[in-house]
C-alpha cells in the first residue's frame, strides 16, 4: 500500500512540474488598446517655436526720467516798491510779447522825474549863458582843449548832475510797469491788484509753451553712444498712454558726482488735437532715447536661457534641440544681440526651451502666427 501511494505522490508532482514548464514557455497575448512597457515606448517630443536668426540694423535704447523744461523760461522779481495798481497777471493766460501785465504806483517817480528834467532844462541854459563868455577863448583852441572847456562849463552849470539825475529818475519809473518779454503762457503768479510789494517780491513766471525740452540723467557709460539729432519718444508720468516726439538737444559735457551726465531732449510734436497743453514745465515724464547700432545679429530675448551662469540659446536641427553657448550685446525692447556662439540662418528655439536639454527630441508648432 506504501508503495502505492509513493507512486500517486510522484506522478502528481510530475504532472504539476511540466504544466509549469508548459505554461512559462507560452507567451501571453497583448490585449488590443493596451500600450508596450514604457521602456519600449520612444521619447515624447517637446513642442517648439522657432525663428531664423539674421543679421540686422540693430537699434538699442536708453530710458530714464526727467522733468520738462521751456528753453524761454523767465522769473520777474519786483525791481521797485510799490502798490500795483493795474494787474493783468493770471496763471495759464496767455500773453503777447510787448504787453502790459503789471503796472505799480508811479506818483513820486513822476514827480522825480519832472523835477530832474526841470533841473536839466535849468542847467542847459546855465551852460548856454557860460558859452556865450568862452566864445572867444574857445577860438584858439583845437578841438580836445575846446572839448575839456564846454565839459567843465557844463559840470559848472550844474547840467552833467542833472543829466544823471533825469536818467536815474527815468530808470526807477520804468521799474514800475512788467511786460511780457515774448509770446508765452504765465505761471506761479503770487500777485493781485492793490497788493503792495517790495524790491526782491517774486511776482510771475512766463514760459513760451512751443519751445520745451525735457532734461534727463545718462549714465556717463551710456553718454558716449548719444549724438545731437537722435530720435527719442517721452511720455508723461501722469498720462502714460500719449507719447511724444523728441530729439536729442543738448548734451552737457559734464559728469556729476552721481556718474550721471544731464541730456535735454527737445520735444518735436504735441500729439494729437487737443494735447498739446498737456506738457508743461515741472511735469515729470520718461524717455526713451532710440540709439542706432551697426548691424548685428539679432534674436527674441526669450531665446536665451541661463544655464551654470551662462547664457545658452538651443538651436533647431534635424528634429532635435542643439545646445549653444552665446554671448550676448546690448538689448532692445524685445530683442537681443548675439556677438558669439551662433551664425545667421540657424533655427532658433524661442518656446519652451527651459526645460530642454542637448539633443533632446523636438517638434516644430505650426500656427497662423509667421516668425521670421
Amino acid at each position: 500500500m506504501y508503495s502505492s501511494m509513493q507512486r500517486i505522490v510522484s506522478a502528481a508532482v510530475l504532472i504539476a512540474i511540466f504544466s509549469g514548464c508548459t505554461s512559462s514557455s507560452e507567451e501571453m497575448p497583448v490585449k488590443p488598446g493596451i500600450k508596450e512597457d514604457s521602456s519600449r515606448q520612444e521619447i515624447k517630443s517637446t513642442g517648439v517655436r522657432t525663428i531664423i536668426a539674421r543679421t540686422k540694423e540693430f537699434t538699442t535704447t536708453i530710458n530714464s526720467n526727467g522733468k520738462v523744461r521751456s528753453l524761454k523760461e523767465q522769473q520777474f522779481i519786483a525791481q521797485a516798491g510799490g502798490n500795483i495798481i493795474d494787474c493783468n497777471a493770471e496763471a495759464g493766460a496767455r500773453c503777447t510779447a510787448g504787453v502790459l501785465i503789471l503796472q505799480m504806483e508811479t506818483t513820486l517817480l513822476e514827480i522825480k522825474v519832472n523835477r530832474a528834467t526841470q533841473a536839466l532844462f535849468n542847467g542847459q541854459k546855465e551852460y548856454e549863458s557860460l558859452l556865450l563868455g568862452y566864445e572867444s577863448l574857445l577860438k584858439d583852441k583845437d578841438s580836445g582843449q575846446a572839448a575839456n572847456i564846454k565839459k567843465k562849463l557844463r559840470i559848472s552849470a550844474g547840467m552833467l548832475a542833472a543829466e544823471q539825475d533825469a536818467k536815474e529818475a527815468g530808470y526807477e519809473l520804468s521799474k514800475c510797469s512788467v511786460r511780457a518779454p515774448f509770446d508765452g503762457i504765465l505761471s506761479d503768479v503770487r500777485v493781485r491788484k492793490g497788493q503792495f510789494v517790495k524790491p526782491g517780491d517774486e511776482l510771475f513766471n512766463i514760459y513760451d509753451p512751443e519751445d520745451l525740452i525735457l532734461v534727463v540723467k545718462v549714465l556717463e557709460s551710456d553718454v558716449g553712444m548719444l549724438k545731437k539729432e537722435m530720435g527719442s519718444v517721452i511720455s508723461p508720468i501722469s498720462y502714460p498712454d500719449r507719447s511724444y516726439d523728441a530729439r536729442v538737444y543738448e548734451i552737457n559735457p559734464h559728469v556729476g558726482e552721481d556718474g550721471m551726465v544731464e541730456v535735454k531732449l527737445k520735444i518735436n510734436s504735441f500729439g494729437p488735437q487737443g494735447q498739446k497743453n498737456t506738457l508743461f514745465p515741472g511735469m515729470n515724464c520718461t524717455a526713451t532715447i532710440k540709439v542706432p547700432l551697426e548691424k548685428a545679429l539679432v534674436i527674441p530675448r526669450d531665446a536665451v536661457v541661463m544655464r551654470s551662469g551662462r547664457a545658452v540659446v538651443f538651436t533647431m536641427e534635424s528634429g532635435v534641440a542643439k545646445w549653444n553657448y552665446v554671448t550676448t550685446g546690448r538689448e532692445s525692447g524685445a530683442e537681443i544681440e548675439v556677438r558669439q556662439g551662433l551664425f545667421p540662418g540657424a533655427k532658433v528655439i524661442t518656446t519652451n526651451n527651459l526645460q530642454l536639454s542637448h539633443d533632446a527630441p523636438v517638434q516644430e508648432i505650426m500656427d497662423s502666427v509667421t516668425r521670421n
